[in-house]
């Protein structure tokens, strides 16, 4: 068999990964937007390195964009195969691509203002476009065939598909593939998706995928170490609830995704208030996403982890508390500049790139009572990165605030393994069976080679995009 790798190939976004059988099957494990070069974005995404109508299996192993983002793309271009993914990654991936598609339209109704500027209107079959329409996110939903973790899919005679819990976010999962190949060997073959940070709020724990002959990891977080301490999530996040809305009475800002990071902090909010230790401030959600995301995480239980399903069943709800507001249009999150008490705001997006979330902190960041807590990585020249190394303005809206409030980090509600989780998750793997190969993608290159030094105990590969290996 031959995998190449086509996206998400020393960098982190656009995972796409082909893998041919050598009796013709040709499956696909992701279909995500790369979001590496911005101004290429168009260019990147619009047309795949395949024939899409070849491809017979799509596998999706969670709903993030940079996994799911471009399947409405590939169906739009000829695919009619099987979509293989779980529950809740259908559902979420649904609206995230919903979102995705509003994004893209605003950013089409821009372009399309400059091009009559320029352009004479005869040339309108030249306007630009979107890359789906929403009738290709129908289709999608209507092509899939949902894999509980655990289950064996048997695709057909020379494969067979099985997913184990990747953590990460609600419904995420790691696929193993079992090949027959002509001569009768059987090979299995690992895609670990993205995986989840250890001990995290909601999800589950990665599970290793069991013997493997080749496995393919994310690097998300190669060569970084996690900045939290040995203290839970309960006690770093009410530690910076009293500093900055109790002892300050000022606001505190979170910028967090849409899925799968405000629910971890809102459902930690919502324990630290059925202990007893929550003081009486409001608590605002504002994103339409993370609002529809939450609905989706409270209805799929039996998908998260025992601490969550100890809580649901003791408490009855896993977000809901009487301190928490949840903002539901625009004028709502308008009004909370002019608020005057002390409150904590959780608005998407993580890396203050884009969202309500800009409209907050150009509102709260000039004054130094209030707090911008990044809850997680950022990417270098975002936003969210540039405040975090000292940048001393903000320019939203082109409005330029002065930076005088605190701006602090926490990982401890990181939704990847760091450098030492990673390697322990190979040192597991390897010991279940015998891996000849491992194969990094989803990381920044240099990263990702750090990360690769460090693994002396397994063949280690970092391709490149649209290299081919023969497993």
């Amino acid at each position: 068999m031959k995998v190449t790798f086509w996206g998400a190939a020393r960098q982190v976004t656009g995972s796409m990964h082909l893998v041919q059988l050598d009796g013709g099957t040709q499956v696909l494990i992701d279909c995500g937007l790369d979001y590496e070069n911005r101004k290429e974005f168009d260019h990147k995404n619009a047309n795949f390195p395949f024939k899409p109508a070849d491809i017979d299996l799509l596998i999706l192993t969670h709903a993030h964009i940079d996994h799911s983002g471009n399947v409405p793309n590939l169906i739009k271009q000829g695919f009619v195969g099987d979509i293989i993914c779980s529950g809740p990654t259908l559902e979420l991936s649904e609206y995230l691509l919903q979102d995705s598609l509003n994004i893209q339209m605003m950013d089409i109704r821009k372009k399309r203002k400059q091009f009559y500027r320029k352009k004479n209107k005869k040339h309108a079959s030249s306007l630009p476009q979107p890359l789906f329409a929403k009738r290709h996110i129908t289709d999608m939903v209507d092509m899939a065939i949902v894999l509980e973790p655990g289950e064996v899919f048997e695709y057909n005679s020379e494969l067979s598909i099985e997913f184990f819990a990747a953590g990460h976010i609600l419904g995420a999962m790691s696929a193993k593939l079992t090949i027959k190949e002509s001569n009768g060997a059987i090979k299995k073959l690992g895609f670990t998706g993205d995986l989840g940070n250890f001990n995290s709020k909601l999800v589950p724990d990665p599970q290793v995928m069991g013997e493997l002959d080749y496995l393919v990891s994310e690097s998300t977080y190669g060569g970084r170490k996690h900045m939290t301490d040995s203290r839970k999530a309960e006690e770093i996040l009410l530690e910076e609830i009293t500093e900055t809305c109790v002892n300050k009475r000022g606001k505190l800002v979170i910028p967090a995704f849409s899925v799968g990071r405000t629910q971890s902090i809102l459902f930690t909010i919502n324990q630290l208030f059925m202990d007893g230790k929550m003081p009486n401030i409001k608590v605002f959600t504002d994103s339409p996403l993370a609002i529809r995301s939450t609905r989706v995480y409270q209805n799929s239980v039996g998908y998260l982890n025992d601490e969550a399903k100890q809580f649901q069943a003791k408490h009855g709800s896993l977000f809901n508390f009487p301190l928490l507001h949840v903002v539901e249009d625009e004028r709502e999150s308008e009004f909370l500049s002019v608020l005057p008490e002390p409150c904590i705001i959780v608005s998407a997006a993580g890396m203050v790139e884009g969202g309500r979330i800009q409209m907050h902190i150009r509102n709260n960041i000039a004054s130094e009572q209030n707090t911008v807590m990044i809850a997680g990585f950022c990417a270098e020249g975002t936003l969210g990165d540039r405040l975090l190394k000292g940048q001393g303005f903000v320019e939203i809206d082109k409005k330029q605030k002065e930076v005088h409030s605190k701006i602090t980090r926490t990982d401890v509600f990181s939704a990847h393994p760091d450098h030492s989780q990673l390697v322990d998750y190979f040192q597991r793997t390897a010991k279940a069976g015998s891996v000849k190969k491992l194969f990094l993608v989803h990381g920044e290159e240099a990263q990702m080679m750090k990360l690769a030094e460090d693994i002396d105990f397994i063949e280690v590969h970092t391709p490149m995009r649209g290299e081919v290996f023969e497993l």
